[in-house]
């Protein structure tokens, strides 16, 4: 670094040149102004955009190359000479292939330059559809990007993953990096212990409305320069800026009602009791005698349809005000947001509260700065809903679930603990504060050289408070619990980013241009957790800690840095070659000193063939592209040898201590190294009527940081070490074009599909398999997804139906050879865990339709994914209580098909349902008790599905009506979320999942937050 200033310094007085201020107006063909065109020194990274009059405003010295960008407009390339007025007329250009895409480290470049896939969303898409979540608002837009929801309660978490999973680790974070404004920040979701709650992923305190557009950088190739963090692709979030001009004053509000969108088919004839007898005090929700039959002597004995009665009309509301303007000097913008949402389920609510402030300086034609801070708060009633869906499961069908609570506080039942009661009562509640700054400072001493420095920050503090009442000392009550109990948790995250680099422009010829940066990148981030918990209250209703007879306490900390060194070099020949090379070095505090030091290159290469040799009239833009990467990657703080814990139960009897942490990290632990190529061509046909971008991608991860299990005669029961490698490679397209094109009516349609294969490489010698996670099931139906060397990612093991004359040696279920039926005359469980189905989408995709007529403006949206089975716990549990509409056959007679043993077909007829049958046989609980529901095989099927994703309709008011009023724009909407959903599973929205989105345990669902469908009406008015 020292030897590459003195080279600037000296380079700096043999190259000194005379800045002078740039001026004029940008308009189109008709001289009509453009606002919002971005005008770049070529080069460098000095720019700025036109104000709502097509003026600009830039520090430009002679023999700079002025570069004019606007969507939908042909870009223009213009040397600064001695005027110091430059009116520029831009050209409509069909392509629009000359956009501007924001990178890594938040510079732009042409998109065209680019040798690897990256897609841009604009603000329309983000905001047309509502999503609350930014994460959930990519849904279906980016090829290759899959999009998961952890249901539909306020404030649930949303997963993405691009590109397929790139971890063997089951706690590894395979999500990719966040960036704002340039600032990498946090997007974790830290779960609630004991039952999951799907908190939030942090990127939803993000205010939706603020954000002008998202980057997805797919490849290493694309994210090199961000290093270990942004391994698995980055999402690079730009928020809206001042510009010069009035100030603007812009009001946004909606309102927004939601209900469930999809149940389990359901049998309403069979009510309380079991072995078809009815008990008003039976335990057994739904296997008694028929309603209709108890009701002749029961007065008010009916099918109460609690599953629609126990879930609410959720309500939203969203609002949000913004002023922006500025003069030549500076510009700014502030808003404030506020969001509100009742869930579903009763009681669950969540709201987020902004607030966001940002500025630019120009000081000189040679030193700027720019700054933003973000503030939000976020949190509300976080309803436990797997708990809740458990106790709606144990509920009697004949029972009003909603008459919960009696006239002293108490719980009204039968004898089963009322779900809306304990929904009510037993509460966790989060709040969450959270601080995003950045510092943005660029000093240009002469035209070829940049020095920029970027300092920012990320705090978030969360506190939660989770309260299970014991008993109110009431005689006959049945209480949540029999001691109650009170935990306060604290969590408090701080990232501080420090980036500084150096640009050096050279423009050799008319043919050659290079751009060089070298920089230096660091990272820290300190997390701390404490845990204090309370149990058994003295004073019923009293919560505080100070008021139970026993206390524990724990708290967890880490501080993890990361120092890295970059350089990144750009080749243009002739503006049809692009060659890019970068290296990285990273430092990394979690590493062993050997090997805490690695280095990693990458090379992308773009050729836009199109601008070089000659083409048919109705090819209207060619371009091919290729790359090669490598990244590393680091792991958690605090692995390495031996560590101690706390017991999760001290104090104990006034003692305190550690014990030895039960996972060991090898000492020679290397970081971990993904390898990607990638191939892709962009074209365009017919004045850009029709467009496409198609990719080709492979990469491979080695040197996989596992924690493998090891023998207990060793201290420890998991070793932590380099144990194995995956592989991804896939295709991703994306069609788009003018389906029409006129005067007041017109058509744009895109879509992108992506198929994604993995498999496991390797596993460490004498690691048989990973586990990643499971899910229970009743009687030995449980469901494991592990990792085997040679099968591919998301395989979910479990029981199934035994098999005539199966391969013994097979781990995949056989299940098109005939089932194995039994002496009794059922069919036989093969208890052996098989492969019966992969929970990773082979493909997905989606289709966005954008019409406008005059005035009016249509969106819809469309994804969808196929190729892949999920285990649905639901079902499995509504089997087991006989509440699925398939067990209301109970009391038929089956001949099931199959073999007996000996391969001979099965005759033997058998009586489904529980107890005595009519021919005085016992068969005790009965075939979906006794059989069904103990083999997986029967609750793992197939999850694809195609949504009507959203779909939205607005009305622009003309300058007509506006004239008459004090508005300069008035708009207004309606949209609606999930409102079609087409799927072969059975049971609620297929897409909820059950973990939170931290985990890597996908493919489970059933006890989740149901998935909802909502309908909105917005109101945007500007000033």
């Amino acid at each position: 670094m020292k030897n590459t200033f003195l080279v600037c310094t000296f380079l700096l007085f043999l190259f000194k040149s005379y800045s002078q201020d740039v001026a004029g107006v940008v308009t189109d063909n008709s001289g009509t102004p453009l606002p919002g065109v971005t005008i770049l020194v070529e080069g460098t990274i000095t720019g700025t955009t036109t104000d709502f009059d097509g003026n600009y405003a830039i520090a430009a010295s002679s023999g700079d190359v002025l570069r004019f960008s606007f969507l939908g407009m042909k870009s223009q390339s213009i040397t600064v000479g001695s005027a110091k007025v430059i009116n520029v007329t831009m050209e409509e250009d069909s392509e629009q292939l000359g956009e501007v895409i924001v990178t890594a480290f938040g510079i732009s470049q042409e998109k065209k330059a680019l040798g690897y896939a990256a897609q841009s969303i604009d603000a329309e898409a983000i905001t047309s559809s509502k999503q609350t979540n930014l994460v959930s608002a990519l849904q279906g837009q980016v090829a290759g990007v899959q999009i998961t929801n952890s249901g539909g309660a306020p404030g649930q978490s949303a997963r993405i993953v691009i590109r397929g999973i790139n971890s063997l680790d089951p706690q590894a974070d395979n999500q990719p990096l966040f960036v704002v404004d340039g600032v990498p920040i946090d997007n974790s979701t830290v779960e609630s212990s004991g039952t999951p709650r799907g908190l939030t992923n942090r990127a939803a305190d993000i205010n939706p409305a603020d954000v002008e557009s998202m980057s997805i950088l797919k490849g290493a190739a694309a994210t090199a320069l961000y290093g270990v963090r942004a391994a698995n692709g980055a999402v690079i979030i730009t928020t809206k800026k001042g510009k010069k001009g009035q100030i603007r004053v812009n009001l946004n509000s909606s309102i927004g009602f939601e209900d469930l969108n999809r149940l389990p088919k359901l049998q309403d004839q069979f009510g309380q009791g079991f072995s078809g007898e009815y008990d008003p005090t039976s335990f057994w929700p739904s296997w008694g005698a028929p309603i209709s039959e108890v009701a002749k002597t029961v007065p008010g004995h009916k099918y109460q349809d609690n599953w629609n009665r126990a879930f609410d009309t959720g309500m939203q509301t969203d609002n949000s005000l913004s002023i922006s303007g500025g003069g030549d000097k500076a510009t700014f913008y502030g808003s404030f947001g506020n969001f509100d949402q009742e869930g579903i389920i009763p009681f669950s609510t969540w709201g987020r509260t902004t607030a966001k402030l940002s500025g630019s300086v120009t000081m000189s034609e040679k030193f700027n700065f720019s700054a933003s801070v973000n503030y939000s708060n976020s949190g509300g009633n976080r309803v436990p809903h797997d708990r809740y869906m458990e106790r709606m499961m144990y509920w009697s069908e004949t029972t009003d679930v909603r008459d919960y609570i009696n006239p002293d506080g108490t719980m009204k039942t039968y004898g089963n603990t009322n779900p809306v009661y304990d929904a009510r009562f037993s509460t966790y509640k989060d709040d969450v504060n959270r601080m995003i700054g950045n510092l943005n400072l660029n000093y240009s001493p002469t035209d070829w050289l940049m020095l920029s420095y970027r300092v920012g920050a990320d705090f978030f503090s969360d506190s939660r408070t989770e309260v299970t009442p014991g008993p109110k000392g009431i005689d006959g009550e049945q209480a949540l619990s029999s001691t109650g109990y009170l935990e306060e948790t604290r969590i408090n995250s701080m990232d501080i980013t420090s980036n500084f680099y150096i640009t050096l422009s050279k423009k050799f010829s008319d043919d050659w241009d290079t751009t060089l940066r070298l920089g230096n990148d660091i990272f820290e981030r300190k997390y701390d957790r404490t845990t204090l918990r309370g149990e058994d209250f003295v004073i019923p209703g009293f919560y505080n800690v100070n008021n139970t007879k026993q206390v524990f306490a724990s708290q967890g900390s880490s501080i993890r840095r990361l120092v890295g060194f970059y350089g990144d070099l750009m080749v243009n020949y002739k503006n049809y070659l692009y060659l890019n090379i970068t290296g990285r070095n990273d430092l990394s505090s979690t590493l062993p000193k050997d090997n805490n030091s690695f280095f990693y290159p990458s090379f992308n290469l773009g050729y836009v063939f199109s601008d070089h040799l000659t083409t048919p009239d109705w090819f209207t833009f060619g371009k091919l592209r290729a790359s090669w990467a490598q990244v590393g990657k680091d792991t958690n703080p605090h692995v390495l040898g031996a560590t101690f814990v706390s017991p999760s139960v001290y104090p104990l009897n006034g003692q305190v201590g550690f014990s030895r942490n039960d996972a060991f990290g090898d000492p020679a632990l290397k970081p971990e190294l993904t390898t990607s190529i990638e191939f892709g061509a962009q074209l365009a046909f017919f004045e850009n009527r029709l467009n496409m971008d198609i990719t080709y991608y492979e990469s491979n991860a080695e040197d996989q940081i596992i924690p493998v299990p090891v023998s207990d005669v060793t201290g420890f029961s998991s070793y932590i070490t380099n144990a194995g490698e995956i592989e991804n490679n896939g295709l991703e397209l994306v069609l788009g074009g003018d389906v029409v094109k006129g005067p007041d009516f017109n058509w744009k349609m895109s879509a992108n599909v992506s198929i994604n294969n993995n498999k496991v490489k390797s596993i460490r010698e004498g690691i048989d398999e990973i586990v990643v996670g499971s899910q229970s099931g009743y009687a030995g139906s449980r469901v494991t997804m592990k990792l085997i060397e040679g099968e591919a990612y998301g395989n979910l093991y479990g029981t199934s139906y035994a098999r005539y004359g199966g391969d013994p040696n097979s781990i995949f279920v056989e299940s098109d050879l005939p089932i194995i039926i039994g002496e009794d005359g059922f069919p036989k469980r093969n208890l052996n865990q098989l492969i019966i189905g992969n929970a990773v989408p082979k493909w997905i995709g989606g289709l966005r339709n954008e019409l406008s007529y005059k005035n009016f403006d249509l969106n819809v949206m469309m994804d969808f994914r196929a190729g892949l089975k999920q285990y649905n716990q639901f079902d499995n549990f509504l089997s087991a209580f006989g509440k699925n509409e398939y067990t209301a056959v109970r009391n038929d007679y089956r001949v099931f098909d199959g073999v007996l043993e000996d391969g001979t077909p099965n005759t033997k007829e058998v009586w489904l349902g529980q107890g005595e049958s009519p021919d005085g046989k016992d068969y005790g609980a009965g075939f979906w008790r006794n059989t069904y529901r103990g083999i997986s095989e029967n609750f793992v099927y197939d999850a694809s599905y195609i949504k009507l994703r959203s779909v939205s309709l607005a009305y622009n008011f003309n300058d007509k009506i506006l004239d008459r009023t004090p508005f300069s724009s008035l708009r207004i909407s309606v949209a609606a979320n999930n409102i079609i959903l087409y799927s072969p599973w059975d049971g609620f929205d297929p897409e909820s999942f059950s973990a939170g989105a931290g985990g890597n345990a996908i493919g489970f669902t059933g006890l989740g937050f149901p998935g909802t469908q909502s309908y909105f009406m917005t109101l945007n008015v500007g000033f």
